[in-house]
C-alpha cells in the first residue's frame, strides 16, 4: 500500500513517459496496481486502479464518473 501519487509516479516510470504525466494519473483508495519487472524485458504495467476486490460501494476515487481512466 502506498499513496496515490507515489503510484502515478511508478505507473509514469514503468511506461517511460515524460516526468510531468505523473500528475495526470490517479487511483482510488485501496485500488490495486501491479507492475512487473522482469531481467532483460521492459517494464509492464499488468493492473491499474483495479478495484474489482471491493464491494461495490467501496470502488469510488471521489471523482465524478468518466472523469479518471
Amino acid at each position: 500500500m502506498t499513496h496515490n501519487f507515489l503510484v502515478a509516479w511508478l505507473v509514469r516510470a514503468a511506461h517511460e513517459a515524460p516526468e510531468w504525466r505523473w500528475m495526470s494519473l490517479d487511483h482510488g483508495n485501496a485500488a490495486l496496481t501491479v507492475i512487473r519487472y522482469a531481467p532483460g524485458r521492459p517494464s509492464a504495467v499488468l493492473l491499474r486502479n483495479d478495484m474489482g476486490h471491493l464491494p461495490e460501494e467501496l470502488r469510488w476515487t471521489g471523482f465524478p464518473p468518466g472523469f479518471c481512466r
